[in-house]
């Protein structure tokens, strides 16, 4: 599976994967039950890795009962769900068939469908608002313009039946790991455009107007992951600011300055892979330290709450829309 292993996040993420070992259990991948959160509640989509049993499975959390349910149950790498605008269909990228893919997918598993056509490499699918079209990675045209991290991807545009393929990032530098705002109108994305680390970027859905919100230029630090909040004014981020363990930031759009939203404890390798709940209350990620569990916590950085528990490393969740 070719993936972002370089860099700081890389790093992070195989260590991740080491703790994760060992003999499977039925505990695995959050499926003993959890923590029943009602006053969170809400359904979240989240990728879950346990060799040898589990290579990479998509999951789905009910956070008010804490139970979780496999959606896939092959042993290729299923991950990177997104949700449809309206909760009916996940995209996602998965092995299945060798590479990686594009599908898609009901919300009970089924239903499966490949969109992408065995060129390059394609991966962290995102729907647009409006649902008529979806976001990927790939490295279809090449790895020439590729950026100083190593790792090369660009962003293109297709229709949800796979149709209508054409790039979106023509620029220097690796541009991936996008979504988009609420409006349709612009995406968030990580680049390496800027030197030899991530940052987080914006600029128009037709590929203009690039904008860069972080700086960790000549530092130890990234940013990476962005996500917008429901009412399209801020975005979140994971992101080492003078190469600490990662964690958890927001800034306004607008507005440089970034807010942090969790700290430090001890044993922590990072926290990643944020996502808004749908009414922007609660901001679920992934913390990673003896092991990695789904957290949820207030924007202010209050009410941290752990929404899983068990065997397998759990990343990449994503709030079902209301």
């Amino acid at each position: 599976m070719d993936r972002w292993l370089t860099g700081a996040l890389g790093l992070a993420l195989l260590a991740g994967l080491a703790s994760c070992g060992g003999p499977s259990s039925q505990g695995t991948c959050g499926m003993n039950g959890g923590h029943p959160q009602p006053e969170i509640g809400g359904e979240i989509l989240y990728y879950c890795w346990d060799q040898p049993t589990v290579n990479g499975g998509i999951y789905l959390l009910d956070v008010a009962t804490g139970q979780a349910r496999a959606l896939t149950s092959d042993l290729a790498y299923n991950l990177d769900g997104a949700w449809s605008p309206d909760g009916s269909t996940i995209a996602f990228q998965s092995t299945r068939e060798g590479r990686d893919e594009i599908f898609t997918m009901d919300a009970h598993g089924g239903q499966i469908r490949r969109l992408t056509d065995g060129r390059g490499f394609n991966e962290y699918p995102s729907w647009s608002p409006d649902g008529r079209w979806i976001l990927f990675n790939s490295t279809r045209d090449g790895i020439a313009d590729g950026g100083a991290t190593g790792y090369y991807r660009d962003l293109y545009l297709m229709r949800p039946d796979g149709t209508d393929v054409h790039r979106v990032s023509r620029h220097s530098g690796t541009f991936a790991f996008a979504a988009w705002s609420p409006d349709g109108r612009t995406l968030a994305f990580q680049s390496d455009r800027s030197g030899s680390t991530w940052d987080v970027y914006t600029m128009g859905v037709d590929g203009s107007g690039v904008r860069q919100l972080t700086h960790h230029e000549k530092t130890a630090g990234f940013a990476a992951f962005p996500r917008w909040s429901p009412d399209g004014t801020r975005i979140v981020f994971g992101a080492s600011m003078h190469g600490e363990p990662g964690s958890i930031y927001w800034l306004t759009v607008g507005d440089e300055q970034a807010h942090r939203v969790t700290t430090g404890v001890p044993g922590l390798q990072w926290d990643g892979f944020a996502d808004w709940s749908p009414d922007g209350r609660w901001i679920v990620f992934e913390r990673n330290g003896s092991d990695a569990q789904l957290f949820a916590v207030r924007p202010d950085g209050s009410d941290l709450t752990q929404l899983t528990d068990g065997r397998g490393y759990k990343a990449l969740p994503r709030w079902r829309p209301q």
